[in-house]
């Protein structure tokens, strides 16, 4: 019974080319993900692992990937010890398989498991090879042949090709040479052209969206480099496009990526960052000694470059926190301004909740964490509970040797949250949201009288997170200006002390280290 419903949850990589220890990158968040890093941070090497994941469905002529396509022995490297896991879901007929965990690893001469025993699925993987112009690869030194065929889905990959490139094209068609070489070709205002004349962006995004536009349902497609060969705008609207035909077809699209334009789409694309640490805390290294090339690699979801650079840099201020977004970072900085030591504190922004364990571990595992100068906070709304917290330092710092619990608890000791009421929604947009509306009106007036008209408008948002932006809209102001006047308002409701006190004690805290004449 062939597979079908296919889907890739993650891959837990213990070592492959230059990853290490990483405990998970997530693929089944959206249709679209993007892995983000430096050169060398194993962007790629993670395509070229997904691509040896699968093969072929039975009875389709389609690429059979091999690791040795990807990892060819050398003399320099085997690709011994290589080992990763894969967590996937599928149905088999009427059986639904769940989290199925599929090991491959290279312990002897061979990969295993056998090629043969590979689950089945639709893989198409686009390298950066397809960057190369087809005439800089044409050996043919006469005129070269072809008969042409209207391409089967001209019409659909047309309207998508004239929106990314901003072209009124007429027609996607198909030229192939007496020797069977295919090439693609485009007409445009009635001129007709083959791939051997074309730019090399549209004879890329021909391909892309020839493999997303042809895909079966549940296909899994890798793209290295997406980016290559676009300008911002085209780019924007090729994940787009791709995005809408994935999820109507439940295709799981992964690609790489260098730019940053990248980080605007995350409405449509999970982004996922790499960035690899050398461990220089010993209670966390079997032996409890460190060595050289001891080495891990993390993974944020959805964060920002802020993060990226301050794992690799050095506190700027007396004191750090670490928050989710800029209405946390407001809500700090009134607190910091409070005790006047707003100007000792540096707020950085680390995105989803789950990337905070990712940052006090990886701060802690370079010798980079103080418990009395950094504060991580969490919004409250998720993760809350001590345990799920160390549940999620595991996958920063796995197992049971000695040291490790210990270090695991040392983390935590430095995360606080704020503390919203269970009576409205836990967000810290609700939470502000409720706070202005419990005020009294007659005791405001301006500005902040104008805060809370508009706030007592909003008798519903479907999107909690987007209450506060939609105060700030009404407003007319620039948002770090409206989150200023809005937290102000909120501070002064009775809610405020409870909500922010774990941060607050912190701080005051804080404050007292600041004050000491060698700070």
């Amino acid at each position: 019974m062939p597979a079908s419903q296919q889907v890739i949850h993650y891959l837990k990589i213990d070592h492959l080319k230059g990853v290490r220890n990483l405990q998970e990158i997530r693929f089944d968040e959206k249709n679209l993900t993007s892995i983000v890093g430096v050169n060398g941070s194993g962007k790629s090497t993670i395509l070229h692992a997904l691509a040896c994941c699968y093969k072929p469905e039975s009875g389709k002529t389609r690429k059979n990937w091999k690791f040795s396509d990807f990892f060819t022995p050398t003399t320099h490297s085997t690709w011994k010890g290589s080992k990763f896991t894969m967590v996937h879901s599928y149905r088999e007929g009427t059986q639904e398989i769940s989290h199925e965990e599929t090991t491959y690893r290279k312990m002897t001469d061979r990969w295993s498991p056998k090629y043969i025993r590979r689950p089945e699925r639709f893989v198409d993987f686009i390298g950066i090879k397809t960057c190369v112009p087809r005439i800089e690869e044409e050996r043919a030194a006469g005129t070269i042949k072809f008969s042409t065929k209207k391409h089967d889905d001209s019409d659909l990959i047309i309207a998508e090709m004239s929106n990314i490139f901003n072209k009124n094209y007429d027609e996607l068609s198909v030229h192939v040479t007496a020797n069977g070489k295919i090439f693609p070709g485009l007409s445009l205002k009635s001129i007709k052209y083959s791939s051997l004349a074309m730019g090399a962006g549209e004879q890329r995004v021909i391909q892309i969206l020839s493999s997303v536009f042809t895909a079966p349902k549940y296909g899994l497609i890798l793209i290295d480099e997406i980016d290559l060969l676009l300008h911002t705008d085209a780019l924007k609207r090729l994940l787009r496009s791709i995005s809408g035909r994935a999820s109507s077809k439940n295709l799981q699209v992964i690609f790489t990526s260098h730019r940053e334009t990248i980080l605007t789409e995350s409405d449509i694309v999970s982004i996922k960052h790499l960035h690899t640490i050398e461990i220089k805390d010993s209670s966390v290294i079997a032996g409890g000694t460190t060595h050289p090339l001891e080495a891990k690699t993390l993974c944020f979801s959805n964060t920002t470059p802020d993060i990226l650079h301050r794992l690799t840099g050095d506190m700027t201020r007396t004191l750090e926190v670490f928050v989710e977004d800029d209405v946390a970072k407001s809500i700090v900085d009134w607190e910091a301004s409070r005790l006047k030591i707003k100007r000792h504190v540096n707020t950085v922004f680390y995105g989803s909740a789950s990337n905070c364990f990712s940052v006090v571990g990886g701060l802690a595992l370079t010798k980079k964490y103080d418990r009395e100068k950094q504060l991580y906070v969490l919004d409250g709304d998720v993760l809350s509970k001590e345990d799920e917290r160390k549940t999620q330092l595991e996958k920063v710092v796995s197992g049971t040797e000695e040291g490790r619990e210990q270090f695991r608890e040392k983390c935590v000791d430095g995360i606080r949250q704020f503390n919203p009421s269970s009576d409205f929604g836990l967000s810290p947009e609700s939470q502000i949201h409720h706070m202005i509306r419990s005020l009294d009106p007659n005791d405001l007036s301006g500005s902040e009288r104008e805060i809370y008209d508009i706030s007592s408008d909003i008798e519903y948002e479907k999107d909690k997170h987007y209450l506060i932006g939609k105060i700030i809209s009404t407003l007319n102001v620039e948002r770090s200006v409206g989150l200023s006047q809005i937290i102000n308002l909120a501070a002064k409701s009775n809610y405020w002390y409870t909500y922010t006190q774990q941060v607050r004690d912190w701080l005051t805290h804080a404050a007292t280290i600041v004050s000491q004449p060698d700070v």
